[in-house]
């Protein structure tokens, strides 16, 4: 099994080539890239409502548009040469809903949806996590810098014994068996690790039939959350990619999100692989 179908959030405009990039070594030649671009939903300022609200929302549209156009040259540039199809995509009915929603009713067909974190982009603060919570498609959230040629070659998975996680490393299978290393990794609290060992050992072995050969290790989180822990590990051993389940749900538009999932979509530090 691979990632066959790709959906790519394009809104955070300097993000669009390792988005792309990304992509490509996820999928490979056989993979079909979507890219997607939402417009985003504005209100005017409270001064701009009323008579003279139309000339500012004409300026946002043109503004957007123009954006989207940049973005689309710039994705379709980064295929030439390259075997695996593309796909654009301008969702203007986006700008009566939100950026989120878009990514989610297209990525609901994908295998795989890729975004990226920008805390100065507000239209897209929540599309990483609504995303996830709410397409039934796994997540990965790159970090607002660095360049990512390819991800996945060092990969620590956060253990617990949970549904989250355990959806979460079935759905890395594809990237897990590519992987040169792969560590399962419980972060435990007050000195006392508190894990299930056998249906970790049951882990391992049916990660074996499939190729995967994972190493097994607990830190104790030592004055940090969990989320910070898993994080802290992840950059010191220069993995390139933490999968995780998320904690939370979706309810009325409002987000309650567990403390390891809160904390790490807090501080992306790393590539993060979100499965729910």
């Amino acid at each position: 099994m691979q990632y066959r179908t790709i959906l790519l959030s394009l809104n955070d405009e300097p993000r669009v080539p390792n988005l792309v990039s990304v992509a490509l070594s996820l999928g490979g030649d056989n993979a079909h890239v979507i890219g997607l671009y939402a417009l985003p939903s504005v209100a005017p300022p409270q001064e701009a409502i009323g008579v003279g609200d139309r000339p500012w929302l004409d300026e946002q549209l043109r503004s957007f548009e123009g954006q989207a156009e940049r973005v689309r040259n710039k994705f379709e540039g980064l295929f030439k040469g390259k075997r695996a199809t593309h796909e654009w995509r301008f969702d203007k009915s986006s700008f009566d809903a939100s950026v989120a929603d878009s990514v989610i009713e297209h990525g609901r067909t994908a295998d795989l949806i890729v975004t990226s974190r920008a805390p100065q982009n507000g239209w897209i603060d929540d599309v990483a996590e609504r995303a996830a919570i709410e397409s039934g498609r796994p997540v990965i959230v790159l970090p607002e810098e660095g360049d990512l040629l390819s991800i996945g070659r060092e990969i620590t998975v956060a253990w617990k014994s949970s549904k989250e996680a355990t959806r979460a490393v079935f759905d890395a299978l594809p990237l897990l068996r590519k992987s040169r290393h792969v560590r399962l990794l419980t972060v435990f609290e007050d000195g006392v690790e508190n894990v299930d060992l056998a249906l970790r050992a049951e882990l391992l072995a049916s990660l074996s039939r499939h190729g995967i050969e994972a190493e097994i290790e607990s830190i104790p989180k030592i004055g940090l959350s969990v989320g910070d822990a898993l994080l802290d590990y992840a950059k010191s051993r220069n993995q390139d990619l933490l999968v995780m389940g998320l904690y939370g749900h979706s309810r009325f538009r409002e987000f309650f999100l567990g403390g390891a999932s809160r904390d790490v979509l807090g501080h992306v530090s790393v590539p993060i692989f979100l499965s729910h």
